[in-house]
This record gives C-alpha cells, sequence and structure tokens, in this order.
C-alpha cells in the first residue's frame, strides 16, 4: 500500500490542474485513436510546434514541416487523462525533445505538466502491481528515458531507483538488453564493464542480428563513449556502423519505417562513414510514408520517426542542459556489484595541473628501482602519464595491448610478463612514494586499468614486476 498515496496525490495535483486550465481543443475518450484524416487548424497550443511565415494568420498542418504534421497529430492523439495509453512516454519524449528556441517546447505549457504527471501515475501503478503484472524491460527503458528527457533523475523516482530495478534482471533479448543499457547510460548511471561486453559482442557480430538489434546497439554505445573513462570504445563503433549502413536496400529504407528511423538515430553524425549509405534517401523512404494527417501509422512509429527526423533523437537525452551535472558519474568501480565513487574530489572539469610520481620496481626484492616526477592536467589517464613517463626517460619504455575495455600493459623497461612463470606487472595506487623497505600490501593494487585510473593532486603510482 506504499504506492496508493502516491497515486491518490499524483490524481489530485492532475485533478486540480484540469479544472483551472481552458482547453484549446477537444479531447476524445473512445476507445480507438480519434480518426484524424480531416485537415485540422493549429490551436493556440499546437501553435508552439508550427512556425507560421505570416504570424496574424494560422498555420494549418499541410503547410508545416513532416516533423511538425508528426507532433501536431500526436498531440491530437493525447487522451482524456492526458496520456496515450502504451504510448505516454514515448510520445512525451518526442514533444520534450522538439526544440523551440533552443529552449524545452513545452516545459511552460500546463497540458504538458498534466502529461508529465499522468506518466508518473502510470509508473507507480506499474511499481504498485508488478507481482501481479511484471514490468518488461522495453517499457521501464521508456519511462526511465522520458523522465531524463524532462530533466528528472530516473534514480530518484519518489524514493525508487528505476535503473537499478531496470538493470536488475538482464533481458535475454539483445535488443531489450541494448535499450536498458542506452537508458542507464543517460541517466548517468554507470555501466558495468560486463554490459559493456555483451554491446560490443553483439556489435563485433553485427551481421548476425537484427538491424534494430544492431542500431539500438550501436545507440548504447554512443552513449557509453560519451563518458571519458569509455572514449577509447570509439574506435568499435566504425564496424558496426558501416555493416549496419550497408544494410541499406534500394529504395532508401531498411526494411521498414522503424528499422530506418532506428538505423537514423544511430548513424546521425557518423560523417566517416557517409561514402557506405544514403542518408538522404533513408529520410526520403520515411517521408514518403506520412500519411495525410501527419501521422506514420501510430503514435508509438510516429514518435520515434520524430527522433529521427529531427535530429534530436533518444542519443540527444543526455546531453540535455538541465542545469545541472551528476559527478558521481566519473570515477566509478564495481566492488561486490555496488556501484561507489572511488575518488570523492570536485568538479571533473577543474582544468589545474597535478605533480605525481611513478616508480618500476623489478623483482620480489627489488633489483631495479626508477622514479620520475610528472606534471599533467587534473583527470588525465594515467595510460598518458605513462606515456609522457616514456618521453622524458627510456626507461619508463613500454607495451601494451589494446582491448575493448582498454590497454593492457604487458612490457615495461625491456621486461615482459611470462604467465608460465607467473611474472607479471602489479600497478599499485599509493598515499606516498614507495619504499623498497615497506613494500606496498595488495589491497593498494589499482582496481582499475591504465585508462580508467585517473590522477589526482600527490598521487604516486608503482608498477612492480614480481612472481605472484
Amino acid at each position: 500500500m506504499v504506492y496508493l498515496p502516491l497515486i491518490v496525490g499524483f490524481s489530485l495535483v492532475a485533478f486540480g490542474y484540469s479544472q483551472d486550465l481552458e482547453l484549446q481543443h477537444t479531447l476524445t475518450t473512445s476507445d480507438n485513436y480519434k480518426d484524424t484524416t480531416e485537415t485540422v487548424k493549429v490551436t493556440a497550443f499546437l501553435d508552439l510546434l508550427q512556425t507560421s511565415t505570416n504570424p496574424s494568420e494560422k498555420t494549418t498542418i499541410e503547410e508545416s514541416s513532416v516533423v511538425e504534421r508528426a507532433l501536431a497529430w500526436l498531440v491530437t492523439q493525447r487522451e482524456a487523462d492526458w496520456g496515450w495509453r502504451n504510448d505516454t512516454p514515448k510520445v512525451l519524449t518526442a514533444l520534450q525533445l522538439w526544440p523551440r528556441e533552443e529552449a524545452h517546447l513545452m516545459a511552460e505549457v500546463l497540458e504538458m505538466q498534466l502529461s508529465l504527471k499522468q506518466m508518473e501515475v502510470e509508473i507507480v501503478v506499474l511499481l504498485w502491481r508488478h507481482h501481479e503484472i511484471p514490468i518488461t524491460p522495453p517499457k521501464l527503458a521508456q519511462y526511465c528515458l522520458a523522465l531524463s528527457g524532462a530533466c528528472q533523475d530516473p534514480r530518484q523516482f519518489h524514493g525508487h531507483d528505476l535503473i537499478a530495478t531496470l538493470l536488475h534482471h538482464e533481458p535475454v533479448r539483445d535488443i531489450e538488453f541494448a535499450y536498458a543499457s542506452l537508458a542507464a547510460c543517460t541517466a548517468r548511471s554507470h555501466v558495468r564493464k560486463k554490459q559493456i561486453r555483451r554491446l560490443l559482442d553483439i556489435a563485433n557480430t553485427a551481421k548476425d542480428h537484427n538491424i534494430d538489434t544492431v542500431a539500438m546497439t550501436i545507440l548504447a554505445l554512443r552513449c557509453i563513449v560519451k563518458d571519458h573513462r569509455h572514449r577509447n570504445l570509439q574506435h568499435s563503433l566504425r564496424r558496426p556502423c558501416i555493416s549496419l549502413a550497408r544494410q541499406q536496400q534500394q529504395d532508401g529504407g531498411f526494411g521498414n519505417l522503424y528499422n530506418t528511423a532506428l538505423t537514423l538515430q544511430a548513424l546521425q553524425d557518423m560523417n566517416e562513414i557517409n561514402n557506405h549509405w544514403n542518408r538522404s534517401a533513408a529520410k526520403s523512404y520515411i517521408e514518403s510514408r506520412q500519411d495525410p494527417d501527419g501521422a506514420f501509422t501510430d503514435p508509438n512509429l510516429t514518435a520515434e520517426i520524430v527522433f529521427a527526423l529531427s535530429d534530436r533523437g533518444l542519443s540527444h537525452i543526455r546531453n540535455l542542459d538541465c542545469g545541472k551535472y551528476d559527478n558521481d558519474m566519473d570515477n566509478h568501480v564495481e566492488i561486490d556489484g555496488l556501484s561507489k565513487s572511488l575518488y570523492p574530489h570536485g568538479n571533473d572539469s577543474d582544468p589545474r595541473n597535478v605533480t605525481v610520481t611513478y616508480t618500476l620496481w623489478v623483482g620480489a626484492n627489488v633489483t631495479e628501482n626508477a622514479t620520475v616526477t610528472l606534471t599533467a592536467p587534473r583527470n588525465t589517464s594515467f595510460y598518458h602519464v605513462m606515456q609522457a613517463a616514456m618521453d622524458a626517460d627510456p626507461r619508463f619504455t613500454f607495451e601494451a595491448s589494446e582491448w575493448p575495455n582498454g590497454h593492457y600493459v604487458h612490457t615495461l623497461a625491456g621486461y615482459k610478463e611470462e604467465p608460465m612463470g607467473y611474472h607479471y606487472w602489479l600497478l599499485y595506487r599509493l598515499p606516498e612514494v614507495p619504499d623498497p623497505l615497506a613494500p606496498p600490501a595488495n589491497q593498494l593494487v589499482a582496481p582499475v586499468g591504465v585508462d580508467d585510473l585517473l590522477i589526482e593532486e600527490g598521487d604516486h603510482y608503482l608498477f612492480w614486476y614480481k612472481k605472484l
């Protein structure tokens, strides 16, 4: 019964709004979506979606762009409860992302506030009844994306972490898994390396998967690489993007409207693969299939096409300026399945330089010892520090293998790891310069790799070659 007060509260808020609001157009309460094949005049509410060449005259839907006509049609399909039935989160996301003078279009419209409250009621009801009717990952992902698009944190939904709920049981279907990963990343939640590996596995075998699965996987990975800890994965996107682009058919589409819309989002701004497909032909394929009333079959598909044609799709949500930044997004490490802050320092955008020491030890008895002091911008990865040290002192020359999750250093100072003899390089992060007479304990081994390890003022790093 913990959800009952929330439901009652939301209902009262919605009722109060609806009593005070002078509606600009009539809504239907029939069991089917309204027939909107007739020409619809844009009312005061719909005028926000239109751009008229003559401000003194209302613009009809026929004179509007493809996207504006689609958005106008979506608004006419709103139900009496201010929602869109099963499509409420996706339609709301489409409406919120549409730009108007570089601002959120609907942020000051009471109708939009009512629709957002209706969506919250829907989420609460789903949580309340989840024992009777399980929440499917795609549906919960849609709600999480819509909340993020409204500048609300789905990890703090009235005391509930919707992202944690979404990721609690990993979806079996690859497309649902990619969708859930995209929602988590968009909410600036930590994406585990296990999840990233699965996404990379899908991307690397793109030819074995459906178009929609590959496109959704690319969207998820493109979101993940925006995190500076995973920028090294950018190169992993090229091959699956080319494979997806080559699926384009003679008519310009990718099999159907949904696949084409999703592909347009996935390949947006991927200019390096432009010679592998025709973006204009894909857009024309979609635009030529718009219904006379502005729809693309149903609200769900229409919203998806709005994402694709407006160039402000699902990948744009993470870039929204909501007037805040989540510092906890950076520098996470997985410990017993929990995500916690590893280095609780201040604003990651601080450009100041910091000074660190970097030491090499060889042998259990430390027969070779070399230390260098370096200065670099705060939050530089330790891998870049290693490169600077190699340039400054040849004793710090190293070799590394490049893997999907980063670089693996296997050779330093001419000493290569010998797995057969159990000789390995171990990286430590220490509070002081290492002393061979008081070697560090194993619990001080860095919990992340050289790419994920970000330097801070006063850090001391040790690479120690020894037998385990």
